[in-house]
């Protein structure tokens, strides 16, 4: 029963995850098909068993003398690099050749101060007298400097069509409003004018 709690514990768990991987690292390094002495050495000596190369590395095979190919391509290797440097395990993947240039890619990755907290910042006050001070010498110098360097006071930017509009449609609604009464007057008299007209025949 416990074996069985096991194993689906371990089924349920995501197989890309770092420790997923390792697990399966250290699972083939322990296999018998890892650790047979079955490498293709020097003509007069013996097979040997290594279980780094079979592991990362192209080996020949001393039986058939075909050339077989590393447990994990190179795409799973560089997986089993990152996934070593987060668990802490790099002497497990040291003799991959997507070890070093990982190694030398995190060698050269530059370092960034961790700033805890927000920074504090004091912002100047200035009295009301300073402060209208301030307001007089900006409108006096905005000629001079930020978006309106160069430009007259008759041609600041031109706003939105309703802001530029805004005063003439003021004077436009004043306008209608005062003859407002002359004009309900009006269209009273062409209704009650148009009540007069007898009904057609037809």
């Amino acid at each position: 029963m416990a074996l069985r709690t096991t194993l689906a514990q371990l089924q349920a768990q995501p197989q890309g995850t770092p420790s997923a991987l390792m697990r399966g690292l250290t699972r083939w390094k322990q296999s018998v098909r890892a650790r047979a002495a079955d490498i293709s050495t020097r003509p007069g000596e013996a097979p040997m068993a290594d279980v780094a190369r079979k592991t990362f590395r192209h080996w020949r095979n001393e039986e058939t003398g075909h050339w077989q190919p590393p447990k994990y391509s190179q795409r799973r290797q560089a997986q089993l690099v990152r996934a070593a440097y987060k668990m802490g395990t790099e002497d497990s993947v040291v003799s991959s050749p997507k070890f070093a240039r990982y190694a030398q890619r995190m060698e050269s990755m530059p370092t960034h101060e961790v700033l805890v907290g927000w920074p504090t910042v004091t912002w100047p006050t200035l009295s009301a007298e300073e402060d209208a001070n301030e307001a007089r010498r900006i409108a006096r110098t905005y000629e001079a400097h930020g978006p309106y360097a160069g430009r007259s006071a008759a041609r600041m930017f031109k706003g939105k069509k309703g802001e530029r509009e805004s005063y003439q449609r003021r004077q436009r609604v004043q306008e209608i409003m005062r003859t407002m009464d002359d004009t309900i007057a009006e269209w009273r008299k062409a209704d009650a004018r148009a009540k007069e007209k007898p009904l057609s025949p037809l």
